[in-house]
């Protein structure tokens, strides 16, 4: 009888094999589409609620504490809508923009998409559903942060089971970001364990090249890539 699993679960034989495609397509040199000229890097967060943006301004933090040559800037979504323009501007701007809507990220911006994920069955599956959706838009540079875990082990096996489904259903590799507690307990956690994790998520956003393709105009007037 044929399975009515969510692809997610579907079982087949896994190896680290598709772990190592996962990082090979992330970290490989292949040249992307560069920006216009003067444009700020964008890089989209689908947050599962708005209180998760307190989230994203303690990374804004941590990034430029760690890459203090760049501009990071955090905005919503509807806060870029009511200026009626682009969230930064400046060949050094990168801008984290949140949203809590799939269409929303699809509309405002093409770049790389950050996907907070809750660290139950219910939120594999509808991220699952979500990078569907992005993946109709060609939206193919997707990484995942585990929210809510009870350790590390836990959000291991809730990626490797969004991670397996949507590369074997959608060819899609993930970018694994990490974990952070729930947003609802933030003042119980440690101050240096949770600087501890936001400081190796920004790591690991940096070392993916999300921030590296926006584009500067030389003196002659060329463009280039960073």
């Amino acid at each position: 009888m044929t399975s009515q699993l969510n692809p997610a679960w579907q079982r087949r034989p896994f190896s680290s094999d598709h772990l190592a495609e996962i990082s090979a397509r992330f970290l490989s040199s292949e040249a992307r589409p560069a920006p216009a000229a003067d444009s700020c890097q964008v890089i989209s967060f689908l947050l599962a609620d708005k209180a998760q943006e307190e989230m994203v301004r303690q990374l804004g933090r941590e990034l430029a504490r760690q890459e203090p040559s760049c501009r990071w800037e955090c905005l919503a979504t509807d806060q870029t809508a009511a200026a009626g323009g682009a969230p930064c501007t400046g060949g050094n701007a990168v801008c984290l923009l949140t949203s809590t809507s799939v269409a929303q990220v699809i509309e405002r911006t093409s770049g790389p998409v950050v996907l907070s994920v809750g660290a139950s069955l219910a939120g594999v599956r509808q991220a699952y559903m979500d990078i569907k959706r992005l993946s109709a838009s060609q939206q193919r540079d997707i990484a995942v942060l585990l929210v809510g875990p009870r350790d590390q082990h836990a959000a291991w096996r809730y990626f490797r089971k969004l991670a397996v489904g949507t590369l074997r259903f959608l060819d899609i590799p993930l970018l694994n970001l990490g974990f952070l507690p729930p947003t609802e307990t933030a003042d119980q956690i440690p101050q240096e364990l949770r600087r501890q994790l936001l400081n190796r998520i920004g790591a690991r956003l940096l070392r993916c090249g999300f921030h590296n393709r926006y584009t500067e105009t030389s003196a002659t007037g060329d463009r280039r890539v960073s």
